[in-house]
């Protein structure tokens, strides 16, 4: 595992050891690949045919076009995200973040984070963990089709296990906050 700048200092993101590239560009590659999404839409159709989703996207196309666009309008968001941290401004990371609850809810200190996609509604889903102050490191990210992570399919299976993963490579090195992100981390 290591961890790869993305747009430092406020965002970096994992490189697990058995995928080829960092989280930040897996799934925003996945979330552009129109063929990749209409088979993951067709294979978990039973989702947009529930009641929710079936009103906004009633075929696994629709769904994918909207995923692309959402992504792209995210990417965008994260640089202005990026923009207005740097100076002083809102909405920055701290605001679009926020606390996934659950598990991690009386964590203190790396705190696991989720972030959406601009949509309305959106499928996208970011997962991180808060090193400080508008500074966190993506771990996951994925569609979330149902009202649970654990009921979500790609989510359900990965979610947790990431987190749990690089919290555990995180406290073995020593990283607590971003100052500890080291050249070596890195």
């Amino acid at each position: 595992m290591e961890i790869v700048e993305i747009i430092p200092p406020y965002l970096y993101s994992v490189k697990y050891d058995d995928e080829r590239t960092d989280e930040y560009h897996r799934v925003f590659h996945n979330w552009h690949e129109i063929e990749y999404l209409v088979e993951f839409f067709r294979l978990n159709k039973e989702y947009l045919e529930q009641p929710f989703w079936r009103e906004y996207f009633p075929e696994p196309e629709d769904a994918a076009k909207d995923v692309v666009v959402d992504a792209t309008a995210l990417e965008n968001h994260i640089n202005q995200l990026a923009d207005n941290a740097k100076n002083g401004e809102e909405p920055d990371f701290d605001t679009y973040f926020h606390p996934l609850d659950g598990k991690y809810i009386y964590e203190w200190q790396l705190i696991p984070m989720k972030g959406y996609g601009m949509g309305k509604p959106t499928f996208l889903r970011l997962y991180a963990i808060r090193l400080s102050e508008n500074c966190y490191l993506l771990v996951f990210g994925g569609l979330k089709l149902a009202d649970t992570i654990q009921n979500s399919p790609g989510l359900k299976t990965e979610v947790f296990k990431r987190i749990d993963q690089t919290l555990a490579y995180m406290k073995r090195e020593g990283i607590t906050e971003q100052e500890d992100l080291k050249e070596d981390n890195i």
